[in-house]
């Protein structure tokens, strides 16, 4: 029997995660499979099926992602699986197109994803936006390279608590980097601790809020998984998100971290290489870093991406590009587009001009929203230059001040 790609119907959304479950072999607790369900949106939901019997899953959330200088409608890529039973037979091929031409029907020009390996989602056109640095740091041994003032207190926040405090200190932060969705109500819900313990037994979610006279200023939801050696208390301190509105929020959250009772050791992951830790830390070689990626992102519609950003460093900046872009995937958007920039505001049209670029639609993505530099690129011999100093006109227009950061996985 042939395997049909449709949309999963609404009364098998439960049986669509837990199909997934299978191919993470992952056990997600049933309280967050409620979650995920109520920020569905279920006609976005799609399953290869094999008779009546599910052999893959695929979903989109829809989602506003930050750019420079605004925000954009975006298609959040999600639970894309197939079974062990079905590899191989292009049913995620299936899958990714009917998702990409989703994305394309409803206006939205991005779509992104947090990719379980890159290279299956290169092929797709998505190029890697954000670069995460991963922490498994010495909690004792980091300290702070100065010796700042301890200010403000902190608050522990029961279950069920807390959104009305830590939402705009994250819509703060929000508004200086972009990579950050936008989170209604329902999706502070997967954020939060929500239970005190999850039905598969898993460690206590916590929320902490540091605040000051001038209100809220940062917070960190993150959970301690406890060991004991002989030598005494060696647990792990697990973060899962940590935010902040002001320097000293991000200084303070921080020290609250590192040194917490009994925690050898503070990890975490999805940190923008230029985070601040960094540069407050006197041992940053403590830190424990790893670099890996962070999101990945889809220029669905040229046009209405290139148009919807602001350029320059200062987000005002001048400037014009011709590009020659290859996109075999979404062939509407290839071909040779012209960028004309005035005081930080793009015009993006098709034009019939000598390319000053060439590029695929995977280097884009990377340019988008400031993570890579086009220079870079070049050095990788993914952008290349058909006119001289058009790398430097790009890299004047697509950086932005301080690194995108996506810190939510979904």
């Amino acid at each position: 029997m042939s395997v049909e790609i449709r949309v999963c119907p609404p009364e098998r959304f439960t049986e669509l995660i837990k199909t997934a479950e299978i191919a993470f072999a992952e056990d997600m607790p049933d309280d967050m499979i409620g979650r995920v369900e109520r920020v569905a949106d279920k006609e976005r939901w799609f399953a290869p099926f094999d008779g009546e019997r599910m052999v893959g899953t695929s979903g989109i959330f829809t989602m506003n992602l930050k750019v420079p200088g605004g925000e954009l409608p975006t298609g959040g890529v999600t639970f894309v699986t197939v079974l062990p039973s079905h590899r191989r037979q292009g049913l995620m091929s299936g899958m990714m197109r009917r998702m990409i031409d989703d994305c394309h029907s409803r206006g939205e020009p991005l779509a992104a994803l947090w990719a379980a390996e890159g290279t299956i989602y290169q092929r797709f056109g998505f190029g890697m936006a954000t670069i995460c640095l991963n922490l498994e740091a010495e909690a004792r041994s980091v300290g702070f390279a100065r010796e700042w003032p301890r200010e403000g207190s902190f608050r522990m926040l029961p279950v069920g608590e807390g959104r009305e405090l830590v939402a705009p200190i994250y819509e703060a932060a929000r508004a200086e980097r972009c990579g950050f969705f936008a989170r209604p109500p329902e999706w502070w819900e997967g954020v939060l601790p929500f239970v005190e313990k999850d039905a598969k037994g898993g460690a206590a979610r916590r929320l902490v809020v540091y605040e000051t006279a001038d209100g809220p200023e940062a917070y960190a939801v993150y959970k301690i998984k406890s060991e004991w050696i002989g030598r005494g208390p060696k647990s792990e301190a697990v973060v899962d998100e940590a935010i902040a509105s002001t320097p000293r929020g991000t200084r303070e959250i921080w020290r609250y971290l590192l040194e917490l009772d009994l925690v050898r050791t503070v990890k975490t992951w999805k940190l923008p290489f230029d985070h601040p830790l960094f540069a407050l830390a006197a041992e940053p070689r403590r830190l424990g870093t790893t670099m890996g990626d962070g999101l990945w992102l889809r220029i669905v519609d040229v046009g209405a991406a290139l148009e919807g950003r602001t350029y320059g460093i200062d987000g005002r900046g001048s400037g014009q590009l011709t590009i020659e872009l290859r996109d075999d995937y979404c062939p509407w958007n290839a071909g040779r587009w012209r960028i004309q920039v005035a005081d930080g505001r793009a015009r993006a049209a098709r034009t019939d001009a000598a390319a000053d670029l060439a590029l695929d639609a995977n280097d884009l993505a990377c340019l988008f929203m400031g993570g890579y530099a086009a220079t870079g690129l070049a050095t990788a011999a993914r952008v290349v230059e058909l006119r001289p100093g058009s790398l430097v006109v790009a890299d004047g227009l697509f950086p932005t001040p301080l690194k995108p950061w996506c810190p939510q996985e979904f």
